[in-house]
Formats: C-alpha cells, sequence, structure tokens
C-alpha cells in the first residue's frame, strides 16, 4: 500500500489528536464539522457523539503513537458518509462504525490463534460481530423506509398467448374458508 498523502479528516474539517492516556484533542477546520459530519444542529450532541466514537476504540487505534492502527479519522468518516438524518440514524452510525472496527479486530485476533480453544473463542466473537453488524444495516434499512419493502420488476416477457397482470394481487377470498 502507498501512502495516503491527505487524511480523510482533512476533508471533514476535524483533526483528532492525542490519545485516551493523554486526551485527545480535536480541532474544527471548518464551523460546524462536528455538527455536519453527525447530521445535528444541536453541539452538544455532535460532540458527545464524537465522544461516543472514541470510546470502543483501543488504545492503538486511538493514539498519534500508532497511527497505522488510528481508528479515528475511518469512524469519523463512515459517519459521514452515512448522512445520518435523525437520532436513531446518528447513534446507528456510531454503532455501526463501532461494530465494524470490532469486527475487523476480532477477525486480526482469529487470524493469530495460537490453539484451538483461541481460535474458536475469536471465531465465535468475529461471527456474533458481523451477524450484530448485518442486524444494524437491516434496522438502518426498515427505520428509513419505515418498514416498507419494495420490488421493482424492471422487466417481463409474456409469450404469444400469455397474460399478464399489473397490479396488486390478492390470494383468497369467497372460495377460501
Amino acid at each position: 500500500m502507498g501512502k495516503i498523502a491527505k487524511s480523510k479528516t482533512d476533508d471533514l474539517g476535524v483533526k483528532v489528536t492525542g490519545s485516551a492516556r493523554t486526551g485527545h484533542k480535536i480541532e474544527l477546520s471548518q464551523d460546524g464539522a462536528l455538527c455536519r459530519i453527525f447530521g445535528t444542529s444541536d453541539e452538544t450532541q455532535a460532540k458527545a457523539l464524537m465522544s461516543h466514537c472514541l470510546k470502543p476504540l483501543g488504545a492503538d487505534e486511538a493514539s498519534d503513537e500508532h497511527p497505522g492502527n488510528d481508528e479515528r479519522a475511518f469512524m469519523l468518516s463512515i459517519v459521514n458518509d452515512m448522512a445520518p438524518r435523525d437520532p436513531v440514524e446518528r447513534m446507528l452510525a456510531v454503532q455501526m462504525a463501532a461494530t465494524h472496527v470490532a469486527t475487523i479486530r476480532a477477525g486480526g485476533w482469529l487470524s493469530r490463534a495460537e490453539n484451538l480453544a483461541q481460535g474458536q473463542a475469536h471465531s465465535t466473537a468475529y461471527a456474533k460481530l458481523a451477524r450484530t453488524f448485518a442486524a444494524q444495516v437491516e434496522a438502518l434499512r426498515r427505520h428509513r423506509t419505515g418498514g416498507e419493502q419494495r420490488v421493482i420488476v424492471q422487466h417481463v416477457n409474456v409469450a404469444d398467448g400469455g397474460q399478464a397482470i399489473v397490479g396488486n394481487v390478492q390470494h383468497g377470498g369467497e372460495g377460501r374458508r
């Protein structure tokens, strides 16, 4: 992998430095950057959500001392890309970013397992996290669509002599009891 010239957080207008041990410093190069990332006009909420992004990260995942493992920029860029629209989406976006980081962390542990017991424990954790992430994606989809499912048929072939029905078809009726 080549060196990345510019951090994604530069584009977001937020720079996070420091560590949990020394304290995180958040510098905003754009007014309202955190509010824009988290999709809220409430600065208090945006700051709390930023804190929530940092809490699940391990010491080497949120520190200037380990730039190769630093997940802070990733967390913010994912939340930003998800473009949360309301409080539920804001919280889900933070949870989903954290779950993804934890899943990848568990995958790393699994790849370095030295015995069967470790391998099984890490495999179980990885599978649970992957299922949790899938459930979060589905929860976000249901929240955004109001639970409505849509099926769009883009192309239908009807052979000569065949019939097609367009519209809602309901089964049942008078003859069924």
